[in-house]
């Protein structure tokens, strides 16, 4: 199938195109000139693979959770192309996403993205299956989701971090690490065409990505009508 994919849920953006077994896969780690490269970016990896957008079947994106802006850039771009083209859009929640290519490590996986302030953005599976929903957290409460016998493998654009943090609270736990980013778009593509073989539907126009956390101006607000 000729599909285009795009993780915006983190602070590097991957944008990725695929035409039945040739795929081209495009980083930006470039923070706020994200909004300028993003559709230089997709009609890049478009072009690498000999697509043009009126060719695609469908895109996917990582719903959420995540950072407003990557989020909303990479949703408006893609919705741009839904409606212009016709193109269906799967939404893929962001930690299912990055757990996916791990569905048989046999121990838990824990999907995080650093949501700043100490917390992160995290889910525990195991077996392939949820175990522990997402959550706006912190590494001490995810710790007592884990077995001290377990085997650990954390996974997503800011595992690392995560880790490192882990086995510092938990000097004996098995703690192992990928920080691979193009996984996320190849597991979009995967989930995506498992959601079109099991007839599901595409993302609704009024839909739009899960935030899990307000953004500041929504505190800010909160805050000011609490004053009153």
């Amino acid at each position: 199938m000729n599909a285009l994919a795009i993780d915006s849920a983190a602070s590097c953006m991957i944008i990725a195109a695929k035409k039945d077994d040739d795929k081209a896969t495009l980083l930006l780690d470039i923070a706020m000139k994200q909004s300028e490269k993003i559709l230089p970016a997709i009609d890049f990896v478009l072009s690498e693979v000999g697509l043009t957008p009126a060719d695609l079947d469908y895109t996917a994106i990582t719903k959420g959770p995540g950072t407003f802006t990557g989020l909303r850039l990479g949703f408006s771009a893609l919705k741009a192309l839904s409606l212009s083209h016709g193109i269906p859009l799967y939404a893929i929640p962001t930690l299912d996403a990055y757990s996916w290519p791990f569905s048989d490590f046999a121990g838990a996986v824990v999907s995080v993205i650093d949501a700043k302030k100490d917390q992160f953005f995290a889910a525990i599976y195991r077996g392939g299956n949820i175990s522990i929903p997402p959550a706006d957290t912190n590494i001490s409460e995810v710790l007592k989701n884990l077995a001290p016998e377990e085997s650990v493998l954390v996974v997503g654009q800011n595992a690392d971090v995560f880790a490192e943090n882990l086995r510092a609270l938990s000097p004996t736990l098995d703690v192992r690490c990928y920080k691979g980013a193009p996984a996320a778009t190849d597991a979009l593509f995967s989930l995506a065409e498992a959601m079109i073989t099991n007839k599901e539907e595409p993302l609704a126009d009024y839909d739009g990505p899960d935030y899990m956390r307000k953004s500041e101006a929504e505190l800010a607000l909160e805050k000011k009508r609490l004053r009153q």
